[in-house]
């Protein structure tokens, strides 16, 4: 019969290897682990500084561009400014004043109102002072009215050429009725009405202005208020043209 012989120490020290081993193990796995996290890392922050480099880079090129794009405006706007100044000053320059500009706007009136152009430039080239013109005459006619039936008044001048007539408004009284003679402060209608037919109305409050040319003289009249019932008529006339 044999004896074997068992040493408890080995299974110790079998046991503290096997706790060994496992410790290595596990340390060399978090190691590894460490350095692969360690890595990607490493990797992405590499990557993510690239991005960031050429946003950068994106962004430096489009704040280039867009202080250019304003360097750009900034002269044209510069430019047309100094343009506009230019063209106010010619228009100042040539723009009409005081007694033409008011001429002007006449003419352009009277054309939007269907005057005839020729017409209108043979009375600006034939437009001098006045010549050979006779004394200051005043006669006076009876404004006719809706309510009375008197025959017209009239007045006639150059021998008959040019026969003056009015009518008027009705006067009223404080109780609402109507009176025989004109109302004054209303608008009259003047009739300026020549031998051969031709007539020319002016119509408004006194005073009214009206000018009429017969054959070789232009007459000039102003038609006011007189006494009651009558409108005075002031003319005279001059060589025309």
């Amino acid at each position: 019969m044999s004896l074997s012989y068992y040493n408890p120490n080995d299974r110790y020290r079998r046991r503290a290897a096997a706790r060994m081993s496992s410790f290595v193990s596990v340390s060399l796995l978090i190691l590894l682990i460490f350095g692969a996290g360690f890595w990607f890392g490493k990797q992405n922050a590499g990557q993510q500084e690239k991005i960031m480099k050429q946003r950068v880079k994106d962004m430096s090129q489009q704040t280039s561009e867009m202080e250019q794009a304003l360097i750009d405006m900034r002269s044209q706007a510069q430019t047309a400014t100094a343009r506009y100044e230019q063209l106010k000053a010619t228009y100042d320059e040539q723009l009409p004043e005081g007694a033409v500009r008011d001429l002007l706007e006449l003419v352009r009136k009277q054309l939007g109102e269907g005057r005839d152009p020729e017409r209108l430039a043979f009375l600006i080239r034939s437009a001098r002072p006045p010549r050979n013109c006779s004394d200051i005459e005043t006669r006076r006619f009876v404004v006719a009215t809706s309510t009375n039936n008197a025959p017209q008044s009239k007045i006639s001048v150059a021998d008959g050429a040019i026969t003056v007539t009015g009518i008027g408004t009705a006067a009223r009284n404080q109780q609402g009725q109507p009176e025989a003679w004109f109302d004054s402060s209303q608008a009259v209608s003047v009739e300026f009405k020549a031998l051969g037919g031709e007539v020319e109305n002016k119509k408004g409050n006194f005073p009214l202005h009206h000018s009429m040319v017969v054959g070789e003289r232009e007459y000039r009249f102003t038609v006011s208020d007189g006494a009651r019932s009558f409108a005075k008529v002031t003319y005279d006339s001059c060589d025309y043209p």
